[in-house]
């Protein structure tokens, strides 16, 4: 029983069986394809309210904003907007595109305190950029008012279509292969299963007294499996199944299993 409960319990992981785990920088399986369809998941954020400490969906503050766009790449980024600057590779601002991450010098200091996603890239060095405002809430602006070019601090792309796609292509290969493997050893569970239900099978077609002593009557004129039954202390039943007979019928001299 316990052998059967084993099997059981190793089909029911193997039809949940997850993906392993992907490379860096994607932590999760990708809900959308590219970075234009997570920037159209961005844009669908728009007017929504800043809250500090907020990532979504309902509210977001600038940095959780961010991780919230990126987490539908299955790319899991650093909480704080100064933590997200380690993130991916540093580009140059004539250099951006659609995607990538720009950091502001905060309301204090020199330190970085804000974060946002490039929509657009312009000539030279500007673009336009969706991000959480703590006054406006989730809007489009453009990086080259004075505000924002004084602040500029640097980018960084996290990732690429390019990558995307591998990714999506890696993880396509690993399941095909993952679930190869797991109908193999489903098939093969099941093939154990059925043997131990076989096995069961004989154990209970197998007489439940086959262990247990008999004795002989030898049929006397006269004699009917009733009044047989009555001087043994059993059922016709018992007698027919223990003889292997199909009705009533005996006949004289015949040889009979008593189970005692």
């Amino acid at each position: 029983m316990n052998r059967l409960k084993i099997i059981l319990s190793t089909l029911l992981v193997l039809v949940s069986l997850p993906l392993s785990a992907g490379y860096e920088p994607f932590s999760d399986v990708p809900q959308v394809s590219s970075i234009e369809e997570m920037l159209n998941i961005a844009e669908k954020q728009l007017k929504k309210p800043y809250q500090s400490g907020k990532e979504g969906p309902y509210a977001f503050d600038c940095s959780g904003f961010t991780r919230f766009c990126y987490k539908h790449l299955g790319i899991t980024l650093n909480r704080s907007s100064k933590e997200q600057a380690d993130n991916g590779e540093r580009v140059r601002r004539r250099n951006l595109k659609p995607g990538d991450l720009v950091f502001f010098k905060g309301s204090k200091g020199r330190k970085i305190g804000h974060v946002g996603i490039v929509v657009e890239k312009g000539s030279g060095k500007s673009f336009k950029f969706i991000h959480a405002s703590t006054s406006s809430g989730i809007i489009v602006e453009n990086g080259d008012v004075e505000y924002f070019k004084k602040r500029y601090k640097t980018a960084r792309r996290i990732t690429t279509d390019r990558k995307i796609r591998k990714e999506l292509k890696r993880i396509a290969k690993t399941r095909k292969k993952e679930l190869k493997e797991a109908e193999k050893r489903a098939k093969e569970q099941e093939e154990e299963l059925e043997e131990l239900k076989e096995e069961t099978k004989d154990r209970d077609d197998a007489p439940a007294t086959q262990d247990r002593s008999f004795s002989e009557h030898i049929v006397q004129k006269g004699d009917t499996l009733y009044n047989i039954s009555k001087r043994y202390g059993c059922t016709v039943e018992e007698l027919q199944r223990w003889n292997g007979l199909d009705g009533n019928n005996i006949s004289l001299g015949q040889t009979l299993k008593i189970m005692k």
